[in-house]
């Protein structure tokens, strides 16, 4: 067996070891907040189930960054970023974020999922007269009701997935075809 083989076998191995302990670390965390709560432990039972629904956010939030897509031909990307807030920041929830750039432009895609904040930016999204107040302009992408915002050379698109995620690209109004294209292009399936 070559050094590569072995390498990539030990790598592997590791990385099934990561998430079989990411998955007991969880079922430990929940074991201890039901013991904690049997015990009437309730502060207790409310911390392990916090960092039980964490570590969950922290899985999906790896999940998560498959759904972007790659950059479109004479484009690049940089590698698609994570972050969990706890339930007791905000709420909780997942934002994700991908820079895609050329030589002449730059387009970052956001999405935010799982926090309860969504539910104001979800109506605000599906009342047209809100959006014409605010200068923006209607369109679909991938058959969902999108909002765009020209500011100067700056625009944003922004719209809201069927499964609650927010999804925001911004970038300068040269790149709209491209903006589009990859707004388009989100595996959806994988949010």
């Amino acid at each position: 067996m070559s050094m590569l083989q072995k390498t990539t076998i030990a790598t592997l191995l590791l990385a099934s070891l990561n998430l079989a302990a990411s998955d007991s670390e969880i079922n430990d965390a929940i074991n201890a907040a039901t013991k904690h709560y049997k015990a009437g432990e309730l502060s207790q039972a409310i911390a392990q189930l916090d960092y039980a629904g964490t570590l969950m956010r922290q899985q999906k939030g790896e999940q998560v960054k498959q759904a972007f897509p790659p950059p479109p031909a004479g484009w690049q990307a940089e590698d698609a970023d994570s972050e969990v807030a706890a339930a007791a920041m905000f709420g909780g929830g997942i934002s994700a974020s991908r820079n895609y750039y050329n030589d002449a432009h730059r387009i970052e895609m956001q999405l935010m999922m799982d926090s309860p904040m969504l539910q104001a930016f979800s109506m605000m999204l599906s009342n047209p007269s809100m959006i014409a107040m605010s200068g923006g302009k209607l369109t679909k992408i991938q058959g969902i009701q999108a909002v765009q915002k020209l500011d100067g050379d700056s625009l944003e698109l922004q719209f809201m997935t069927p499964g609650g995620a927010m999804i925001t690209l911004n970038g300068d109004k040269a790149a709209q075809s491209t903006m589009l294209q990859l707004a388009n292009a989100i595996d959806l399936k994988k949010l």
